[in-house]
């Protein structure tokens, strides 16, 4: 036979889950990376003994003009956490120089919801996701290096041919599985 412990809730703070992990608290902290739309709290959590990280974004709502891009070396996981994203990716094409670029012509735009993720696989080119319907909020996974390392050209990267993207939003979005 076995005895119910019965235990009290508690609020998450970092010296009362010191002993189990670590907390993580953005409200009221400076974001260490920012855009037009988005503030991205980069390198919050190591994962894998160091070899990945969790970043946390937080979103304004509605399209937005995308110009660049950027790309990971490994797979990066995106998890809405509040609302709706969206979030463009797209494959890479040379440029007249030779040098790789995202290549607007081949762009999607994906609409992630909370209990959904998109990995994305190594080297695909992806923007910052916006919230589809007014401000969100994501965690994303990836290996372990800051943005503006990122190609060696300060992490963001032009399309190729200098286009711009912007979104225009379907009316149903039950596709998900």
């Amino acid at each position: 036979m076995s005895i119910l412990r019965e235990i009290e809730t508690e609020a998450l703070r970092p010296e009362t889950a010191a002993d189990f992990g670590s907390v993580l608290v953005f409200d009221g902290h400076a974001a260490s990376n920012s855009g037009e739309w988005w503030r991205c709290w980069e390198g919050c959590a190591e994962l894998s003994a160091g070899r990945q990280w969790v970043g946390f974004v937080q979103t304004e709502g509605g399209s937005q003009e995308i110009r660049e891009m950027e790309r990971e070396p490994g797979t990066e996981i995106v998890i809405p956490v509040v609302g709706e994203l969206v979030q463009l990716v797209a494959t890479g094409t040379d440029d007249a120089t030779g040098l790789q670029r995202p290549d607007a012509l081949k762009a999607r735009a994906f609409v992630l919801k909370p209990g959904t993720a998109l990995v994305m696989a190594p080297g695909i080119w992806h923007a910052a996701a916006f919230g589809l319907r007014g401000p969100a909020s994501y965690f994303y996974v990836a290996e372990r290096r800051r943005a503006g390392e990122s190609e060696g050209r300060g992490g963001w990267v032009a399309f190729a041919d200098r286009l711009r993207l912007a979104c225009r939003t379907a009316v149903n979005h039950e596709g998900i599985v």
